[in-house]
């Protein structure tokens, strides 16, 4: 089970595109930078296990990379398609990334349960939309 906190941080990068104003961060596709405010602790923690590169930090918002983007774009999208198909986690061990996987499975689940959320909302896997 992924927490909600490492759920939401990476459910902010799936958020960020140029079409969604509401996104609390911002995606540059010519550089593939996600800026943002993050969590430090969770940020750091996952800049240690190499998922980002911290690109640029200094007061206020931070630019990080995600390495293997487009994996873990697809990871995510294919949990998003399992969970909306009704079917089980367990399909993330035949995933590129598990892990990914899980993260969209899980955010699916969460927006789900109150479907009003879903109205207007843009996120990677959730409609035909690009990051």
């Amino acid at each position: 089970m992924i927490s909600k906190k490492t759920r939401e941080l990476f459910a902010s990068l799936m958020e960020a595109n140029s079409n969604n104003s509401m996104a609390v961060v911002d995606f540059d596709p010519e550089t593939e930078f996600y800026t943002g405010l993050f969590n430090e602790t969770l940020l750091n923690k996952f800049v240690n296990e190499g998922v980002f590169e911290l690109v640029k930090s200094g007061e206020g918002a931070t630019s990080i990379t995600l390495h293997n983007r487009e994996d873990f774009l697809s990871g995510f999208a294919s949990g998003v398609n399992e969970a909306r198909l009704g079917r089980d986690q367990y399909y993330a061990d035949y995933n590129a990334n598990p892990f990914a996987f899980s993260i969209g499975f899980e955010h699916f689940l969460y927006m789900n349960k109150n479907p009003k959320r879903l109205a207007g909302y843009v996120c990677y896997g959730f409609e035909d939309n690009e990051n």
